[in-house]
């Protein structure tokens, strides 16, 4: 009877283990006839699901270096705990402060100790690209071929976006999808009101203000402890913007047909011209070029500085934070027009681009692209941009989201940089914290900006001889732009050193591989 008994057991058993590999085969073909997606649908590397929806598969873990925008947030807060469930992942990320980031990415590429996935600010940075060609990054497009695996992708990303990452039918980063309407320049209204000016609509007007900023006691202290501009970006100082406004960024050629790059762009040398009389007029910090990128938003944050450049959506935040120490404090978006049109620079649709390191084996190469392909939809972009509902944000009678205390600390910038994010047009412009009225203005203000502002072409061209040559002039170039704004450097003198960077052969080489590649690119 005993020996009965086991065999019966055995038989159930092995019904029941029958009947379950029966469902699961049935299910994953139903799944699968319906969806067609990585991101929906398991793979040879993806696991089954539980009753809760939940992965069951191993957690992707991924180690990411990657900008900072606020304080190193918690990643074991609401946010980050529910977004690595969601997406099965454990992300090991080293935040560097955005301010910072360029110097770490070039000691990371010369190291060689390069995590999964990094961040490239430019994809058109000449030791990125040497970086490339020196076999530091996985080619993705082998695995992206046409996208018919990857949809989301391919149907959520920036108008070209692609293409801009594209090296001579080569793929190798995700571009990171963002509004062509991004940068705005700020002022302080309130001290304009206090001397009585208008808000300045030329470039020329726009430095007059400054200078009477800077001498006449705006804030009313006594002294003239007032900074006219500080920039966004480091280095020379100049933010595009301003170039746009001397047409820096159109296309210019020399006498044999080749492309000028922008560095050396008759309208460059004319905003190098502008800038010395910012500086001569003390519109422009004497230490403007060791001010650090963090450092230039910390004194406009605090009330110190009357202008600065950065995403328009920021001028909201900049006004609520001058506010605590100056309760009258009032900060607008202004449009400047230049000698040669606007001055107002779009953005290419892609910020940088997510860049996997060669050393992967390309089942995690596929994950890591199946982890890009699931997170870049309008459901997670909602939840990166707002966070969870009843946690992260309640909704009103009219059904607008307002962002409770919660919100405030955990949805910032930062969480937006571990994912390519589903493209649209107006979140730059848009601050989730501000009065929908406010939000409504800006954007109805600065919606034109994508018909009258330009996109700086070598945002997106590159060329084999620019990226060999040019990081032997870089800092020479660098040091001639910021002796000329100082006034060490006659103009006529820095002219002259730009049109004898000009005219070296291997310069001419390049400006025609830009010609070939912009005629090519907008074939």
């Amino acid at each position: 009877m005993k020996t009965k008994t086991i065999s019966r057991r055995k038989m159930v058993w092995l019904y029941l283990l029958f009947a379950i590999m029966i469902s699961g085969l049935l299910a994953a073909c139903s799944d699968t006839e319906e969806t067609g997606s990585p991101s929906q649908t398991p793979n040879e590397n993806e696991g089954t699901v539980n009753e809760e929806g939940a992965s069951e598969e191993e957690p992707l873990e991924i180690s990411m270096i990657l900008p900072l925008f606020e304080e190193v947030p918690d990643m074991n807060n609401h946010f980050w705990t529910e977004f690595q469930k969601r997406t099965n992942t454990v992300l090991d990320i080293e935040w560097v402060p955005s301010g910072d980031f360029s110097t770490k990415f070039d000691l990371v590429l010369s190291s060689g100790a390069l995590p999964d996935v990094m961040w490239a600010p430019n994809v058109n940075d000449p030791n990125l690209l040497r970086a490339i060609n020196n076999g530091a990054f996985t080619e993705i497009g082998q695995y992206l071929g046409d996208f018919s695996n990857y949809p989301n992708l391919r149907d959520n990303a920036a108008p070209n976006a692609w293409r801009f990452v594209d090296r001579d039918g080569e793929i190798y980063g995700v571009p990171r999808f963002r509004p062509a309407i991004d940068q705005g320049l700020k002022i302080r209204k309130d001290w304009l009101d206090n001397l009585g000016l208008p808000i300045p609509t030329t470039l020329e007007e726009f430095a007059d203000a400054l200078e009477a900023i800077v001498t006449q006691d705006p804030n009313g202290t006594g002294q003239n402890d007032t900074i006219g501009h500080v920039h966004s970006y480091g280095g020379t100082g100049i933010h595009a913007a301003f170039a746009a406004g001397f047409g820096a960024l159109d296309p210019a050629y020399d006498s044999d047909g080749g492309m000028i790059h922008y560095n050396l762009h008759p309208g460059f040398v004319k905003t190098v011209d502008y800038f010395r009389d910012l500086y001569e007029r003390g519109a422009l910090p004497k230490e403007f070029v060791t001010i650090s990128q963090t450092q230039t938003q910390e004194l406009f944050e605090s009330g110190q500085a009357a202008s600065y450049i950065r995403n328009i959506w920021r001028a909201w935040m900049f006004e609520e934070s001058i506010q605590r120490t100056d309760p009258e404090a009032e900060v607008v978006i202004v449009e400047l027009e230049g000698p040669e049109g606007p001055a107002v620079q779009l953005e290419s649709g892609v910020y940088g681009a997510l860049m996997l390191s060669n050393q992967l084996s390309e089942e995690k190469v596929k994950r890591i692209l199946d982890y890009f392909e699931m997170t870049n939809t309008d459901e997670f972009f909602e939840m990166i941009f707002f966070g969870i509902e009843g946690i992260h944000y309640e909704l009103d009678e009219s059904g607008e989201r307002v962002m409770n205390e919660v919100g405030d600390v955990e949805i910032g910038t930062s969480v937006q940089q571990p994912l390519p994010l589903t493209y649209n047009d107006w979140w730059k412009s848009y601050d989730k914290n501000a009065p929908k009225e406010y939000n409504e203005t800006v954007l109805e203000d600065t919606a034109h900006y994508s018909e009258v502002g330009k996109v700086n072409p070598f945002a997106y061209l590159t060329a084999p001889t620019w990226v060999d040559t040019w990081p032997r002039y870089q800092n020479e170039w660098e040091s001639r732009v910021v002796e000329t704004i100082v006034g060490n450097m006659t103009m006529d003198e820095f002219e002259a050193y730009i049109e004898s960077v000009r005219e070296k052969p291997e310069m001419k080489q390049a400006f025609q591989e830009f010609a070939e590649a912009y005629e090519a690119f907008w074939k």
